[in-house]
């Protein structure tokens, strides 16, 4: 896939966006990652991924990607920065540093975060349509979506094609299929041009 030639920082706004998964195990943190990468390594947007949860994957992304845990909270991975068991105060600091995109992984929105969630300036909601998961999924978004009345992007990896377009019949609850990658950081022509869709690059 091709790579975007990296420009000049312009004057705007940082765009936070926040990614959270209704449920554990639903592909939030492999979802996430695979954004960053891709904003970072393609798209040339100097990117930064904060773990606004508890599940420490991001020291474990690190021991598994550069042999060792550092002491520092940031650490580079490829093109992309990575904040470990990242709060309020580091996502402070993450937005006085020159960046174009700041991603949050929530992790299980229902373990604490919706607020600050529903603040980012683009949300993209997880859920699976596996048969233990996806009620709780129907549940979550009919209960939610009217209430907050927000149009966060609903997605999915898991789970059959047939249940994802029922859901859209019965509930009305659009969910667009994530593409599988085996490797988050390796970012393949089909998913190149499902986050091209998605995020609206031009």
């Amino acid at each position: 896939m091709e790579r975007k030639p990296r420009t000049a920082a312009l004057e705007e706004k940082i765009r936070l966006t926040g990614i959270a998964g209704i449920g554990r195990s639903v592909g939030c943190t492999h979802f996430s990652v695979m954004l960053a990468n891709y904003l970072a390594g393609y798209q040339r947007k100097r990117a930064a991924l904060l773990e606004f949860n508890r599940s420490g994957a991001f020291a474990r992304i690190e021991k598994s990607c550069t042999g060792s845990i550092c002491g520092e909270k940031f650490c580079r991975i490829l093109e992309a920065d990575y904040v470990k068991d990242a709060g309020p105060a580091d996502l402070a600091a993450a937005l006085e540093k020159n960046y174009e995109e700041l991603l949050i992984d929530f992790g299980d929105v229902e373990e604490g975060g919706w607020t600050e969630f529903l603040r980012c300036d683009r949300q993209f909601l997880i859920g699976s349509f596996s048969e233990w998961q996806q009620e709780r999924f129907r549940d979550f978004e009919l209960k939610k979506r009217p209430v907050e009345r927000k149009s966060w992007q609903t997605l999915a990896v898991f789970g059959s094609e047939e249940t994802r377009k029922e859901f859209r019949r019965r509930y009305r609850i659009f969910t667009e299929r994530i593409p599988f990658s085996a490797d988050a950081f390796a970012v393949t022509e089909e998913c190149g041009r499902f986050f091209g869709r998605l995020i609206k690059d031009p």
